[in-house]
């Protein structure tokens, strides 16, 4: 399934080279437990549980994904921050070995790791344009967040309603790289932009 941001993203990783390792496999929108798991074949020896928190326009999400591993996720945290009703906070749990995921569970992802780091970017939520929201102000950047991003593009929602989306805000360095493809219970489908930019010092 493809999403509109997370980072999540994450499946979108191609899995390459010789499969020798075992993982459980789930993706629970808006759930905290699997409700069903599959076997995935996978290139390396480990296995992840990822725990997704997503707050947009006030709806809050709390997904579980059980994959391979990626190992820039094991035990560290994704997140993006605004001021204006988004947020996303994706941390991994990782094994080595055949089902070493089996009985990795949702946690409370980015927990601790969530302090200001001295950065600020441009803030904006909107819905109608992806062109680009106009920011009225900043949000104080936390954790990894070490840079500044500005996205927009067209989506649907789980229901099937679709919409212009755009924002700013912060983002974990790398973030542009790693895809910023997808928030949960979402599908991007045309994207307009995604632009990561250095933070601004605070003084």
């Amino acid at each position: 399934m493809n999403n509109i941001f997370v980072f999540l993203i994450l499946s979108c990783l191609a899995i390459t080279g010789q499969l020798n390792t075992t993982c459980n496999q789930c993706w629970n929108i808006d759930s905290t437990q699997c409700c069903e798991e599959r076997k995935l074949q996978c290139d390396g020896s480990g296995c992840m549980t990822l725990s997704e928190y997503t707050v947009i326009d006030s709806d809050k999400f709390r997904t579980i994904q059980k994959s391979c591993s990626v190992p820039l996720l094991c035990g560290n945290c994704f997140s993006v921050t605004t001021n204006d009703n988004f947020l996303v906070r994706v941390s991994g749990q990782c094994g080595v070995g055949n089902g070493s995921n089996e009985n990795l569970n949702y946690k409370d992802p980015c927990d601790g790791q969530l302090i200001p780091n001295n950065y600020q970017c441009p803030s904006c939520f909107s819905i109608g344009s992806p062109t680009g929201c106009e920011s009225t102000g900043y949000v104080d950047c936390l954790g990894m967040e070490e840079e500044c991003f500005d996205y927009g593009a067209f989506v649907m929602l789980s229901d099937g309603k679709t919409m212009n989306v755009s924002l700013k805000g912060c983002i974990t360095t790398g973030g542009c790289n790693i895809g910023y493809s997808g928030v949960p219970g979402n599908k991007e489908l045309q994207r307009d932009h995604m632009i990561c930019t250095p933070p601004i010092k605070k003084e």
